[in-house]
């Protein structure tokens, strides 16, 4: 099958590695000559090295992506027809210092470019700039010429694998592969932190944490966001928005003491530059295997124009070891999915229009996902115009976030005589997909959404009738719940905190196309409270909303059906329904308290990154409430105990219609302390969901788990500081518990 081409820009940039606050990265005029080059292998998250080429970075390339392609492309979830770049992690542009000569040593791959063969090593990144997003070549190169180098294109080449590792095969499975017990992890979280509006030059800014104000992990530097223990990796994203600057991005990274305190470990300084990644080196297991390490950032910007913006957001690849057993609670299942009506209606989008690509997404990138543990693929049915009275085969190709190549084959149609149109099934099969879409997503604090290209055989464009999507798990994947470390001597007491389990995230719209344009968007959560609270051990948050343009409809009813490991009833008690509350707000800015929900800001992040390749309405889509204040909720609400292990709560809107998109139930688990199942972890499965008309049941269900409620089961010891950085979007308390009045 024909493969399309995408370009990519890749530069080795003279970056110094630490640098005074003030100091301005580069050395200002330097030639590069650039290479437009095909490999013949992806770009993973091992980068480019050549040999011998030592500068700032080490021998570190840097990457700078641009489209490969542009077309007419439809997002399913906005209902809008727009045009969609498209990149690929195997075409790119290479840069390379003016007259760099061959090293005469092997590398595992080999450059070929008009000034001779360089030999190439893909390892984790030396430091600095690690990728650079462009909207196209001459944006690109402009960058170059904005970091201080003068780029100059020297004809084609191309990067051929010799001997050594490659980059895994996407497989197909059957199903996500559970961690098992006793294994070592590889898992990925995310640091937040809010925008540094600039107003002034050769200023220094500190960026702030997200969170409660004047938080910090450290006690003697503010807005120093936790990172904690085993941290292998950390990766930065900068977006810049509403100008540009020019200056340097500093990242400090402290251990942290016993009495609270940081030490300063390693201060690295970077060039700002807008959709760039950075790679922090003093972030490593060798610095947090015995401490915990926090970072704080800071951008000196020395002249600016309009008014700028800077954000940036990380992700942190941590070390975890997996006990098992009673410890089950350190991980819980994610899964985000399509969904049908209660009558099994498919979800219908009209489109009506030439499209060769078609967005499904943003969904939000929780916090946690285990790499070896992330499965997704597509199920989609199209209608089209016929071609000449017959229906020709449809080639596709899946793309995970636009970037990342994991599948392609032909669909065949059916043909209607009635309506002169074809019918297509493009059912892409479920794979095994790597964590580094995921982690490049979270360093933009952005999304995980898949791109479908379809062309006829032929290479014409189809003209698109309508788009029907049944019930799917688009993906899933396993997550380690908090970035808290378990110990294999004692449970350590951070995890009696609040801390989100699974989580469910669904999208629909009506089964008649032209019964829209909306679309339904919503969420199911289960939290865990504290070990010793038996009064709100589940936290059940539920977020729904129909958007139809401008026009927001809030949720009007829920169900959720879940299955405990432990008995519903006991010679005491039951399983009740302690409290139900709405989480009201007017903002999304407003998460300034702990026990509230993290929800809204985390989805609107997916706005940021997919608006760096799509211009589109998500916004509106994707912005959940989230306030200052929970309220009773109104309307018509309980739990049923169906039998001896499986509940369903639900909720039902007063005719006046909902005053929230997002609820909040607390879960009553009394157990008695001569209880025989207060030993164990207490395993949650979600076995269904209902928001409003849309349903999914996932397969086997989505399990969670809850610590065990004997507080005598482990020694507890305190070893982490008392804050957050995962869960309640950003640095909080961990000491707050949820508190519903």
């Amino acid at each position: 099958m024909q493969r399309w081409i995408a370009v990519v820009l890749v530069a080795v940039v003279v970056v110094p590695a630490v640098v005074l606050a003030q100091g301005q990265p580069g050395q200002r005029g330097e030639r590069l000559f650039v290479y437009l080059v095909e490999s013949d292998i992806p770009l993973g998250d091992e980068t480019p090295h050549v040999p011998g080429a030592m500068w700032a970075l080490g021998e570190q390339a840097l990457v700078i992506f641009v489209p490969r392609d542009t077309g007419r492309g439809f997002i399913l979830f906005t209902n809008e027809t727009v045009d969609i770049p498209a990149y690929d992690r195997k075409y790119f542009l290479l840069a390379l210092p003016a007259g760099a000569k061959p090293a005469r040593v092997k590398g595992n791959a080999t450059l070929r470019t008009p000034d001779g063969e360089f030999p190439v090593v893909f390892r984790r990144p030396d430091g600095g700039l690690i990728e650079i997003v462009a909207r196209n070549i001459d944006e690109a190169l402009e960058r170059l010429r904005e970091l201080g180098f003068q780029p100059e294109f020297r004809g084609r080449a191309r990067l051929e694998r010799g001997g050594g590792p490659k980059p895994r095969e996407v497989s197909i499975v059957a199903a996500t592969p559970a961690p098992n017990p006793g294994s070592s992890l590889y898992v990925y979280g995310g640091l937040y932190f809010r925008p540094v509006r600039v107003s002034s030059s050769y200023t220094e800014y500190v960026v702030p944490v997200h969170g409660e104000s004047g938080a910090s992990a450290c006690a003697n530097v503010p807005n120093a966001a936790y990172i904690g223990y085993d941290a292998v990796s950390l990766s930065l994203g900068v977006l810049i928005r509403g100008g540009s600057v020019s200056g340097v991005l500093i990242a400090d990274v402290y251990r942290i003491n016993a009495d609270g305190s940081c030490t300063l470990i390693q201060s690295s300084s970077y060039t700002l530059a807008d959709r760039s990644r950075v790679w922090v080196s003093g972030v490593n297991l060798d610095n947090s295997r015995n401490y915990q390490l926090a970072v704080r950032l800071r951008v000196y910007i020395n002249t600016y124009s309009g008014a700028p913006a800077v954000g940036i957001n990380g992700t942190v690849q941590y070390l975890r070891y997996y006990y098992g057993g009673q410890r089950n609670y350190t991980l819980a299942e994610m899964l985000y999915a399509t969904a049908t009506d209660y009558y099994g209606q498919p979800s219908g989008y009209s489109v009506y229009n030439y499209v060769d690509r078609i967005l499904i997404g943003p969904y939000a990138a929780f916090d946690g996902l285990v790499e070896g543990a992330f499965t997704g693929g597509v199920v989609l049915q199209l209608t089209t115009d016929a071609v000449g009275g017959a229906c020709p085969g449809l080639r596709w190709e899946l793309w995970l976030n636009g970037m990342w190549y994991v599948a392609g084959s032909t669909a065949y149609g059916r043909y209607n005589s009635g309506t002169n149109g074809c019918f297509y099934e493009i059912n892409t099969g479920t794979y095994s997909l790597s964590a580094n879409p995921y982690s490049f997503a979270k360093s933009f604090g952005g999304g995980l959404s898949w791109l479908v290209k379809i062309k006829f055989d032929n290479g014409a464009t189809p003209y698109v009738r309508a788009i029907f999507v049944r019930t799917a798990e688009v993906f899933r994947a396993w997550r380690w719940v908090e970035q808290w470390k378990d110990f294999p001597d004692a449970m350590d007491m951070i995890w009696i905190n609040p801390y989100m389990a699974s989580v469910v995230e669904v999208y629909g719209a009506p089964s008649d196309p032209q019964a829209g344009p909306y679309v339904y968007h919503g969420l199911a959560l289960l939290r865990v409270n504290d070990v010793g609270d038996t009064y709100q051990r589940i936290m059940l948050q539920v977020a729904g909303r129909s958007v139809s343009g401008s026009y927001v409809d809030y949720i009007k009813g829920f169900e959720v059906y879940i299955r405990l490991s432990v008995p519903t009833k006991t010679s005491s008690s039951s399983v009740s329904l302690y409290k139900a509350n709405y989480i009201k707000g007017t903002s999304i800015a407003d998460i300034t308290k702990p026990w509230l929900i993290d929800l809204a800001q985390r989805i609107h992040d997916a706005i940021n990154f997919i608006l760096i390749f799509v211009p589109s309405k998500v916004a509106s889509l994707l912005a959940f409430l989230a306030g200052q204040a929970l309220q009773s909720a109104t309307g018509s609400y309980g739990l049923d105990i169906i039998d001896n292990n499986n509940i369903r709560v639900w909720w039902s809107a007063p005719w006046t219609g909902s005053e929230s998109d997002s609820l909040l139930f607390a879960i009553a688990l009394p157990m008695a302390g001569s209880d025989p199942y207060n030993k164990m972890a207490i395993e949650a499965r979600i076995t269904k969901v209902c928001l409003d008309q849309f349903c999914v049941s996932p397969d086997q269900g989505l399990r969670g788990y809850i610590q065990p409620s004997d507080s005598l089961l482990y020694t507890y010891y305190l070893r982490h500081r008392g804050v957050k950085t995962w869960m309640f979007r950003g640095l909080t308390r961990a000491t707050a518990k949820y508190i519903l009045t």
